[in-house]
């Protein structure tokens, strides 16, 4: 592979390292050049040191006449893909694109719209750069935060990429600046009883070191052995120094001025920091953990991937210097906490942050970039299913299926057919298209290979007979354009229609190619239907497959309810059905009074789609004695996943809901409302299942009290490999595998 990086050539700071790191790595996988545009310190640094840097000297910005010198180059010289690297960079692409006929793709090292200060570059540059954007059609973010920021605005998901920053951790020099010799050179009166809190910035507005003056004035107050270095020069400089005169700092806070010795300061100093407004993955964090320095950063861009709280360092919000004054008074009393915290940031930076790792991380993302440059299909899949509605359900199996296929094809390129394909773009990071817009469904069946329909009750009529219309017409519309369908995870039934049963018999036969059932209740539906000589299978829901992660604080969430804090609670997930009695709710808010009281449970309603389950749940609240609480605001199946894992009991209507628990390992309570609910608790082994039919508060209570004293354990491991069954069929589709009999 042959790649070509264009940068401005008089970049320092992150981009400059960010690249060095880079392309002395990746030259042992592939051949790089690096061009630049102008004899600055970039280009005088890579001149002398990487043999294959070149030169396309511009007279001012608006110079393209280069264009045609670096297209000639990259015609003859066979390159693969250009990859660019900021404002300059990106807006000669822009020309050259016309020129080449291979792949652009340029890396996001910060927020584009931060990079230029002065009023009149902001108004020109990054103008320019936002037009050239636009007209790029691949993207490398270096964090999450970044590639979640292009979706915001309105990049294509499919084209955004993310690798973290990577820093070979070999060559940190093994003999570094004594401190007495570095506080020598940089004029720094050193003690050595003193603790040193250091910051290596540019001094810019973005930088915000104005909350690390605010913070020394703050944290030098309550411990005098404290001293703060800022390490970096720039325009904020006299701002910064009268603000430190103002807040009466004194000798506690030095400017250091531009270092150019970054290791002798990370080496003189006790705890590293940042404060950025915004970031991507700083190289002087990886530079800070290479010296095994504790750090304590703004919450911002990147930065958590590396900092974590209480283990690696420790995390503030945005301009918080109170807070950010107390983490460090909390490392300054504690040096074996500074130590611990060192060791682990050292750990987590090698094992993760490599060179190595990041080189080919790159070499991966372009061999993705070709195959969609030459590819003529646009999609590997198409997703149709009830997504975009905001069920935590339907979210939690799309984001099940998206998750396995990317674990087994990780440059799959998903397009989802959404009731609100923004929000999906932005929740999933893949692109999304208006459900209902039948010009962009034809547009996208037409670069398409499978379409994906499911999981859940879709072949059903139950809900309204316009819905099985809908899903009927997706799959007709697929096969009509060439595509391989398969319905997925599905549950069939009922069809009530004689119809609905017809249509569903003259559709599905001739245009489904295999069917993956989540119960053994569905399979029944084939025959009627006309589906029992299709290649199928029982599985199970994708949604088993999700695991909960641990990391993820649900205490605000309970805050924000009202639960009070360490109070064991019962998670409710309720809904409206017509089936009810008219006294069902009653009934139920009766059985969680007496829950609540005979074992000190709070009772928390959990509404999986908003605003339905909403209503139910203030419905049968309002009944209640017992003080309850409610989460008000959708949540993401993360923090929905940890609040169950939490809660002491389930008791739960919705079938996702009894997915989750299962997924967890923890027994439920389940209303059942509708045979999916008895199929999915027989084949999950749970117990405690009480008919809608014949419910009332004594068997609830019963059911609750045997649920909390069996503490039943789900094995889980035989529902998951059904589950992953899902995926591998796709992915035989894909492929091109024949797909026979019964799968």
């Amino acid at each position: 592979m042959k790649v070509m990086h264009l940068i401005s050539g008089g970049d320092s700071g992150g981009a400059k390292t960010h690249l060095k790191n880079l392309v002395y790595k990746l030259s042992e996988y592939a051949t790089i050049t690096v061009a630049c545009l102008m004899e600055g310190e970039f280009y005088v640094d890579f001149a002398k040191n990487y043999k294959d840097t070149v030169l396309f000297k511009q007279k001012n910005r608006m110079d393209m006449s280069v264009t045609r010198d670096i297209a000639k180059v990259l015609k003859d010289g066979n390159y693969d893909l250009l990859h660019v690297h900021g404002a300059r960079a990106n807006f000669v692409s822009v020309f050259l694109k016309k020129k080449i006929n291979i792949p652009i793709v340029t890396t996001m090292h910060s927020d584009y719209l931060l990079d230029f200060d002065e009023f009149f570059k902001k108004l020109v540059f990054t103008n320019m750069n936002r037009y050239a954007l636009r007209k790029i059609d691949y993207f490398i973010a270096v964090s999450d935060t970044f590639a979640d920021m292009l979706r915001q605005r309105n990049f294509r998901p499919n084209s955004i990429q993310t690798v973290y920053n990577g820093m070979n951790f070999s060559a940190v020099p093994t003999k570094l600046t004594a401190k007495a010799d570095f506080a020598k050179n940089y004029g720094i009166d050193y003690d050595e009883n003193c603790i040193y809190v250091g910051i290596l910035a540019r001094l810019d507005l973005v930088k915000d070191v104005a909350t690390f003056v605010r913070c020394a004035a703050e944290a030098a107050k309550q411990n005098p052995r404290l001293r703060f270095l800022v390490g970096g020069d720039g325009a904020e400089r006299q701002n910064l120094e009268a603000l430190a005169k103002e807040l009466g700092v004194g000798k506690a806070l030095q400017f250091v001025g531009y270092v150019s010795d970054n290791y002798g300061f990370l080496n003189f100093i006790d705890i590293n920091t940042l404060t950025s407004l915004c970031e991507s993955f700083p190289y002087s964090m990886l530079e800070g953990a290479a010296m095994h320095l504790p750090m304590v950063a703004s919450r911002v861009g990147g930065i958590p991937a590396l900092i974590r709280d209480g283990e690696t360092g420790y995390l503030f919000e945005v301009g918080d210097y109170k807070q950010m004054a107390q983490h460090i008074l909390t490392l300054a009393s504690d040096a074996d906490a500074r130590s611990r915290m060192g060791e682990n940031i050292y750990d987590l930076a090698t094992s993760r942050f490599s060179d190595d790792f990041f080189a080919k991380r790159h070499i991966e993302m372009y061999e993705n970039i070709l195959l969609d440059y030459k590819d003529t299909k646009r999609y590997d899949v198409v997703l149709s299913g009830y997504y975009g509605f905001h069920n935590s359900g339907d979210d939690a199996l799309l984001l099940a299926i998206l998750n396995g296929l990317k674990e087994k094809k990780p440059n799959i390129r998903a397009l989802v057919l959404s009731a609100s394909p923004r929000d999906t773009r932005l929740q999933y990071g893949v692109d999304a298209v208006a459900r209902g817009n039948l010009i962009t469904l034809q547009k996208s069946m037409r670069r398409a290979s499978v379409l994906i329909s499911g999981g859940g009750s879709l072949i059903q009529d139950e809900t309204s007979p316009q819905s099985l219309w809908y899903y009927l017409s997706i799959i007709r519309l697929a096969k009509h354009f060439g595509l391989k369908v398969i319905q997925l995870a599905n549950g069939y039934g009922p069809v009530k229609y004689k119809f609905d049963e017809k249509l569903c018999q003259k559709i599905l036969p001739n245009c489904v190619d295999a069917i993956t059932l989540r119960d053994n209740y569905s399979v029944q539906f084939l025959g009627r239907l006309g589906l029992d000589t299709v290649p199928h299978q029982v599985t199970a829901d994708p949604a088993l497959t999700l695991q909960p992660n641990k990391r993820i604080n649900v205490r605000p969430l309970l805050a924000a309810a009202g639960v009070p804090e360490q109070q064991p609670f019962v998670a409710v997930s309720i809904r409206n059905t017509k089936n009810a009695k008219s006294d069902f709710k009653a009934q139920l808010a009766a059985a969680l009074d007496r829950i609540a009281r005979d074992n000190g449970l709070n009772i928390l309603f959990l509404p999986m789609q908003y605003p339905r389950d909403l209503d139910a749940s203030r419905d049968v609240a309002e009944k209640m004695t017992a003080k309850s609480y409610i989460i008000e605001q959708p949540q993401d199946i993360a923090e929905t996943m940890q609040l169950l894992n939490e809660a002491q009991l389930i008791v739960a209507m919705r079938l996702h809901t009894l997915i989750y628990a299962a997924a967890l390992g923890k027994d439920a309570v389940a209303i059942d409302y509708d045979p999916k609910i008895k199929g999915f608790m027989h084949d999950a082994q749970m117990l405690h299942r009480i008919a809608l039919s014949a419910f009332n508060a004594d068997i609830l209570v019963t059911e609750a009290k045997a649920c909390l004293e069996n503490a039943n354990i789900i094995d889980n491991a035989a529902l998951r490999t059904r589950a992953e069954k899902n995926n591998e069929i796709v992915l035989k589709l894909l492929e091109g595998e024949p797909i026979d009999g019964t799968l």
